[in-house]
């Protein structure tokens, strides 16, 4: 494939704002917005229904409840050159990579199909803890709850902030989205 994708990560806690973001990015600068988590519901409810691995290892993931790196990225970029080849070239891939081995996996990847090993922009988005608390017991999602919420979180302080810290150098950090109107 001749074209190269333009990539743009999107990080920050549950319910910090990262899809609201990503609404008005796209809306505004002609961006793809690919969020992975609402990507995977997609799948494993419709087209993958039936692919009962695929299933398995989205529903229930490898250790500490994640998709593991190979699957996810297996499907992000099959997602990133369907889109490519409707005219897309610019992503925002919305809460990934949510650890440094899905992370390592997409590098891998898209240095062996687009010749790139790097996402273009790194977007970090922070969020006092009561707010995005707020925000994600208020989104009703069918799972949701105050426990799932404190895990989720806690499990964002531990991994997905070792993301963050790769990719310092060139990041965008939006600090307290609670001051934006995003929710």
């Amino acid at each position: 494939m001749a074209c190269k994708p333009f990539i743009i990560f999107v990080l920050g806690p549950p319910a910090s704002g990262k899809g609201t973001l990503c609404k008005r990015l796209a809306e505004d600068h002609n961006l793809y917005h690919l969020s992975a988590g609402d990507y995977l519901r997609y799948l494993i409810n419709g087209p993958l229904a039936d692919k009962a691995d695929i299933v398995d290892a989205v529903r229930y993931g490898g250790t500490r409840g994640l998709v593991r790196g190979d699957v996810i990225v297996s499907l992000l970029i099959e997602k990133i050159k369907e889109e490519m080849s409707k005219g897309e070239s610019a992503f925002l891939l919305d809460g990934f990579p949510r650890n440094l081995e899905q992370d390592k996996a997409f590098r891998e990847r898209m240095r062996s199909e687009f010749d790139i090993d790097t996402p273009d922009l790194t977007i970090s988005i922070s969020c006092p803890k009561e707010v995005a608390r707020a925000r994600y017991l208020n989104r009703k999602r069918g799972d949701d709850s105050e426990d799932l919420f404190n895990k989720r979180y806690s499990d964002y302080q531990e991994r997905d902030t070792q993301v963050v810290e790769l990719y310092r150098k060139g990041l965008i950090k939006v600090s307290h989205s609670s001051i934006f109107i995003l929710a």
